[in-house]
């Protein structure tokens, strides 16, 4: 009797601050993975750990046959080139594969490429996910998943080993408002304690004594428990960059805009986030607005705090 042929791999595109732990979790959960990153580097934990490199998301996705392929990179422009370039995974997926995306994107963005994949015989799903870098090692992010529950289905025993919730909002589209509604609060939110953290030194308090009484308070929040280390230490380490930040909150207005919503808040947090990648601060993590907040209220050029180095000499 022939043996019964092992199933396909699962397909990852994206090795990035959270691609790269989600994969290590499916890993870890015992699914077999074909990886494929631009900077090979950033795979080589995984393949260390029994991952299958593929040369191109093209590759990737012909190794994963009519299986799942998951995308996790920056942007919509970034989601385009790997889906559909000339060595995109459309390229190589077989008929009735199905693409999960789990990058944040505009609802339309995901919606012309859930109607693109579809023209190809291709299914998708949209799977923006909720959380930090440390809740995806942890396997505790959300999902806000858009699209059809049958291609959910299939999705779901994968999605369970790096999420601890995983909902179903609607068709392709609203699994993406769900991700920028919550990016809205919480970005808006970490950006209000810099502000607040900030004053309250201006006016003679303590910091890490203002922060451990906000949490004691009506200001605690979950985003400001995450971030409390990083306010009181003036250390960065990037969970969710702060150049990421920045791009949802442009997506958020984009999206508010088409259904004539108001964002204001998130308006003037994009203004912040804005002068402190203007400061250098990008690549650290969004609760890094604060040293921008702190060298405008000082009114002078202090060098910026590292992400993983001491912060400058200072209170």
């Amino acid at each position: 009797m022939d043996a019964t042929p092992l199933p396909s791999p699962a397909a990852f595109v994206g090795l990035g601050t959270m691609g790269g732990p989600i994969a290590a979790r499916l890993l870890g959960a015992g699914h077999r993975l074909v990886v494929h990153n631009r900077d090979r580097a950033k795979a080589s934990a995984l393949l260390s750990a029994g991952a299958a490199w593929a040369d191109s998301p093209r590759e990737a996705a012909r190794a994963a046959g009519d299986g799942l392929v998951f995308v996790m990179v920056s942007d919509g422009r970034a989601v385009r080139s790997v889906v559909f370039g000339r060595r995109g995974v459309a390229a190589g997926a077989r008929a009735g594969a199905l693409v999960v995306n789990l990058s944040t994107i505009a609802p339309d963005e995901s919606r012309a490429i859930g109607d693109r994949l579809r023209a190809k015989g291709l299914h998708y799903l949209e799977a923006p996910v909720g959380g930090s870098q440390e809740a995806a090692r942890q396997g505790q992010l959300a999902v806000y998943a858009g699209g059809d529950p049958a291609d959910l289905a299939r999705a779901q025993p994968l999605l369970e080993k790096f999420a601890s919730r995983v909902d179903l909002l609607g068709g392709v589209g609203l699994g993406s408002a769900m991700k920028l509604v919550n990016n809205l609060v919480t970005v808006t939110t970490v950006m209000l304690d810099a502000e607040a953290i900030a004053l309250a030194e201006a006016m003679g308090l303590e910091r890490e004594r203002a922060v451990d009484l906000l949490l004691a308070g009506g200001g605690q929040s979950r985003m400001l428990a995450n971030k409390r280390d990083a306010f009181v230490r003036r250390e960065y380490p990037a969970q969710f960059k702060l150049s990421l930040a920045h791009k949802d909150l442009g997506l958020v207005a984009r999206a508010a805009r088409e259904v004539g919503a108001p964002v204001r808040l998130s308006r003037e947090a994009r203004r912040l986030a804005e002068q402190a990648i203007d400061d250098g601060l990008a690549e650290q993590d969004f609760a890094a607005v604060y040293e921008a907040v702190r060298r405008r209220r000082d009114g002078a050029a202090a060098p910026a705090a590292s992400g993983g180095a001491a912060a400058p000499p200072g209170p």
